[in-house]
């Protein structure tokens, strides 16, 4: 990934979500962080998700049910050029915001942002930034926001990054601008050590290790996309997570060697999957490479809008696949290998890295699985 030669230690990239950006008093709060960062001497970097969630006019769900209800499958390329809409549009909307309040920005497209990307919709890898553009406009004394989510291939067609593709956008170019620090700002006080919405006790924790969150957003936790914690191995950034509603610190994801490992142990899941078996060997991850291998015959593959037409690539050259909806997974994560001992009746442990423990079950017993392991790993630590 192409890296900035220039001095800017003093840039400060800041990502917003959706709900940090859905209406007028959420945008008053992400204002006065931006006007917090400003008034300290810092150049800025603002990454803005679409505004709001499904049901939403601009919501990426929203803009994506404008092509699924009419029908699927739906050409992903189409499907990219309508989602990226949401981030465009919020863009151009939120600099206009923040220059009306004062604080002079200019609005960017990924591809404006320089952000190059392979030809794989719905899913694109990040192949380079030039950023010079965006440093451009920070020279000038202005705040550079760019669409999150998004970039564009060699020949200008627009491709999204991926579920959770904001983060991407905000840690990569972080990367590239030699960032001081990443911050991703939502609508919760950080990264808890498993899911609040499924284990009402669950805590947030105040740093964790870049290792381990990698893990956890691998087996499924969405407190950030796992292509945004890669971008940050490379040069180290550390990334902060925040809440755009109050002024906590967050939670910190910091490099370290080894020999730093902590005690910590988290939670992750994964859920709405599609188990797919193939009754011969096949090379189906290869053309899917999101899929997850449980063994030489049976596969996992989120139940979205993409899956339709995975299904149908794989059915050109295996007409014996199987999809049984309605699975899950959970996960165990640790900061340092885990011995691979099962707690957990009615699930198989399936492979994953060395320092996590992985359940494959029946989505129906999702909650009850979360509150076994949360209670045998971290209540009893």
């Amino acid at each position: 990934m192409q890296k900035n030669n220039g001095s800017a230690d003093s840039v400060i990239v800041m990502k917003f979500g959706g709900t940090s950006v859905r209406s007028e008093e959420s945008r008053a709060h992400a204002i006065k962080h931006i006007r917090t960062h400003t008034e300290s001497g810092k150049k800025l970097v603002v990454i803005v998700s679409a505004m709001g969630r499904k049901g939403e006019p601009y919501a990426t769900d929203t803009l994506i049910s404008l092509l699924k209800d009419l029908g699927e499958p739906v050409n992903p390329a189409e499907l990219d050029a309508v989602m990226s809409i949401g981030e465009t549009l919020s863009s151009a909307f939120f600099s206009h915001l923040l220059s009306q309040n004062g604080l002079p920005a200019e609005a960017f497209t990924g591809r404006q942002a320089g952000i190059l990307t392979d030809d794989n919709p719905g899913n694109a890898e990040i192949l380079q930034i030039d950023p010079a553009r965006i440093l451009k406009v920070l020279n000038q004394g202005k705040i550079a926001v760019v669409a999150g989510f998004q970039g564009a291939t060699a020949v200008g067609d627009v491709r999204t990054l991926g579920r959770g593709g904001s983060d991407t956008s905000a840690v990569a170019l972080g990367a590239a601008l030699n960032a001081e620090r990443v911050e991703i700002y939502s609508d919760v006080d950080g990264i808890a050590n498993c899911d609040p919405r499924q284990i009402s006790a669950a805590s947030f924790i105040n740093s964790i290790s870049a290792k381990q969150i990698l893990s956890m957003a691998n087996e499924g936790s969405s407190v950030l996309h796992p292509r945004a914690v890669k971008a940050s191995l490379k040069t180290k950034t550390p990334i902060v997570a925040r809440n755009t509603f109050s002024t906590a610190a967050g939670t910190t994801i910091f490099h370290h060697d080894a020999a730093e490992q902590s005690k910590l142990v988290t939670l992750a899941h994964r859920e709405n999957l599609a188990l797919i078996t193939f009754e011969e060997t096949t090379a189906a991850q290869k053309k899917v490479p999101e899929m997850i291998r449980i063994d030489e015959h049976r596969f996992l593959l989120k139940n979205d809008v993409y899956l339709e037409n995975n299904l149908k690539l794989f059915r050109k050259t295996s007409a014996t696949l199987q999809k049984e909806e309605g699975w899950a997974t959970v996960s165990v994560v640790f900061d340092k290998n885990a011995a691979k001992s099962k707690i957990l009746p009615n699930a198989e442990i399936i492979p994953s890295s060395d320092n996590v423990i992985c359940y494959l079950l029946k989505e129906e017993h999702l909650s009850s699985s979360l509150q076994l392991l949360y209670e045998h790993y971290i209540l009893l630590e």
